[in-house]
């Protein structure tokens, strides 16, 4: 994609962000590649002027790591209520996170990313997808829309994560206090060693107050309406809030 090409799909996004609508892209106006879909985003983050206050991270399988900024403008306090824009659907995904004590420093060895940790927490991502049916798109149109992030509630930490095997963890959500979706955790661990030296290769650094967020035990569930919403992860705790979309 042409420098002006990236300007103009990234305006789109930002439109349909402040719309809380989802777009169609014409061809040519959504990136093919991985590198056009970061400068994408780059553009859309700087756009939002908010503080990065994490990351979200994906390992494909091809073994190439994407990230989209976490913002400070997407926090929403647990116990409180996440109120979208528009009318397009709200989406939820339960993760274990980490909390990091300090800056990671670059070539870290992945004992060393560990060290730098401060503390692990059952957290809900909040997502919303800026593009049309975001179930068939790519990952490159995805990765220009930050992954789908709009926000991240926090919840209880939890104290003996460096001495358990987080792989394969059961967790559940609830919606009205029924149950709604279950599934497991695939591997944190390897989340956050692989996002450390992929943000450093783009001259970026997972630093000291950020929150990683590390996959989703349930996968994508799409809402709307109004709903109490609980993610109960076992042997780590839960984290609640309100829905309104």
């Amino acid at each position: 994609m042409t420098p002006d090409q990236v300007k103009r799909t990234a305006e789109r996004l930002l439109a349909a962000r402040r719309e809380g609508a989802r777009v169609a892209f014409g061809a040519g106006e959504l990136p093919q590649s991985l590198a056009d879909a970061f400068a994408i985003q780059e553009e859309v983050v700087a756009g939002l002027a908010s503080p990065v206050i994490g990351w979200k991270v994906i390992e494909l399988p091809t073994k190439e790591v994407i990230f989209a900024p976490l913002l400070q403008s997407g926090v929403v306090p647990a116990g409180g209520v996440w109120t979208t824009a528009g009318r397009a659907p709200a989406g939820i995904e339960l993760e274990i996170a980490f909390r990091m004590g300090r800056d990671v420093p670059a070539g870290a060895a992945p004992s060393a990313i560990l060290d730098c940790i401060e503390a692990a927490h059952v957290v809900f991502e909040l997502c919303e997808s800026r593009l049309a049916d975001p179930d068939s798109q790519p990952q490159p149109a995805k990765l220009a829309d930050c992954i789908l992030n709009s926000g991240i509630v926090v919840g209880a930490s939890f104290p003996d994560w460096r001495t358990r095997d987080l792989r394969a963890v059961p967790g559940r959500l609830f919606v009205d206090d029924r149950l709604h979706k279950e599934g497991r955790s695939v591997d944190p661990i390897r989340a956050i060693q692989v996002l450390a030296p992929a943000l450093a290769g783009a001259g970026k650094t997972l630093s000291k107050g950020q929150i990683v967020i590390t996959g989703s035990l349930i996968g994508m569930n799409w809402l709307t309406g109004r709903h109490a919403l609980r993610g109960v992860i076992d042997g780590c705790g839960e984290v609640a809030v309100g829905l309104a979309a």
